[in-house]
């Protein structure tokens, strides 16, 4: 087994993509107005689990939480990102370091560092089963590669509660997370909040399965004096055994920059 050195966490984030990226929403919240400490240890758990199921390549259990530190709340309206990186591999576990940001206050951007945390998950075959993690592959994933030109804002996992009843992930929650993907860089780009207008296209490519680690790549492509247009394709990661990248859906969405009233604001104005 490599050993695990004592957690050192950044205090920035990495230049490395994260595991997971969410916005958090109202039905997080615990009773004191932050988001809920469970969701973020539930995030944390699926973040550490997707880079040791690619070490793995088979489904991993998680066995152990050895750290957990929660450094600062997250509020709704944050852009939350999960980094993950495997720090020893023994016979069947693999150990993962995560790390928490959180991106807040549109008007004036921030980076703040919200949790960092130490798993410990263990390999299992389709029984269930402990099964020993091979020699690490260096081959990327299979099919399509994500496009370079757009970055990327979401990276979500969906769980069963997300089908619907043909067993597939439900349409209306794919179109959800589009939205909330194209919202990220118009928000950033008026500096306030922002409200969708229009959904100009929309098409789904191929099905989304639970599982699928499911990207959501975005980018502004019109400024108007109040919109901001933003395209958004999503791409989904899938079998562990022999992973490979599919293009699942394509949008063009258009947004408003709102003011603390919700009336439209001129883009720019202070």
């Amino acid at each position: 087994m490599t050993a695990a050195s004592s957690p050192s966490f950044p205090t920035t984030p990495p230049a490395t993509e994260p595991a997971l990226r969410l916005m958090p929403m109202p039905a997080d919240l615990n009773s004191a107005g932050d988001v809920f400490g469970g969701w973020v240890m539930a995030m944390v758990d699926i973040a550490g689990a997707l880079p040791a199921i690619r070490r793995a390549r088979s489904h991993v259990v998680t066995m152990a939480v050895n750290s957990f530190v929660f450094r600062q709340p997250i509020s709704v309206g944050d852009v939350v990102s999960f980094h993950a990186d495997v720090v020893a591999v023994g016979k069947s576990s693999i150990t993962v370091d995560v790390h928490v940001f959180a991106e807040r206050h549109p008007a004036d951007p921030v980076v703040v560092k919200v949790t960092e945390a130490r798993m410990t998950y263990v390999a299992v075959d389709r029984e269930g089963c402990k099964r020993v993690v091979g020699p690490e592959s260096t081959s990327p994933p299979g099919g399509e590669r994500p496009p370079a030109d757009k970055e990327l804002v979401l990276r979500v996992v969906p769980m069963p509660a997300d089908l619907n009843p043909s067993g597939d992930v439900f349409g209306g929650w794919i179109m959800s997370m589009v939205d909330i993907a194209g919202a990220v860089p118009a928000i950033r780009v008026a500096r306030s909040k922002v409200a969708t207008v229009a959904v100009d296209s929309f098409v789904f490519k191929q099905p989304v399965s639970t599982g699928d680690i499911v990207s959501f790549h975005a980018e502004v492509v019109r400024v108007g004096r109040t919109s901001i247009t933003v395209d958004v394709e999503v791409y989904a990661e899938r079998h562990p055994e022999s992973p490979v990248v599919v293009k699942v859906t394509e949008a063009r969405l258009t947004y408003v920059a709102v003011d603390e009233f919700r009336a439209k604001r001129t883009i720019g104005a202070g």
